[in-house]
């Protein structure tokens, strides 16, 4: 059963390469605005991934199997190709993995989230007055 969890998977890596990437060259710190935007381009990546299901969910069948028969669908990054490998066998359509990647992509929003907030309030704890003992 095809559940394009796979698109959703790779729209998720796409949108969120330039967060990671801006992650890196900060060395490891996350403004405010980066802590937003991350979820918003992994969200963006995904539903860009799976827009040619988006007929399924709509109720046009005959839309939805025009698009998955017409290659210029790979613009949704490479929809149609993956779809090509999955019919052949190339590529796993099973859901549970590819579930898994996602949990994976949004613990990672939250770790890079908690550990910013944990350096801030270290920051700020380090920054009272001690009293003296």
């Amino acid at each position: 059963m095809h559940v394009g969890m796979n698109h959703a998977f790779l729209g998720g890596v796409i949108g969120l390469l330039p967060v990671a990437a801006l992650y890196i060259a900060h060395k490891g710190r996350a403004s405010l605005p980066m802590l937003i935007a991350a979820p918003l381009a992994m969200a963006a990546g995904m539903l860009w991934a799976s827009f040619p299901d988006l007929p399924r969910l709509l109720g046009r069948p005959d839309l939805y199997f025009r698009w998955h028969a017409d290659p210029r669908t790979d613009i949704f990054f490479w929809h149609y190709t993956i779809d090509q490998w999955e019919n052949s066998g190339l590529v796993s359509a099973d859901a549970r993995g590819w579930t898994a990647g996602i949990v994976l992509l949004v613990f990672a929003l939250l770790l890079m989230a908690w550990r910013e907030l944990n350096r801030r309030e270290t920051a700020a704890n380090d920054a009272l007055p001690r009293r003296p003992d």
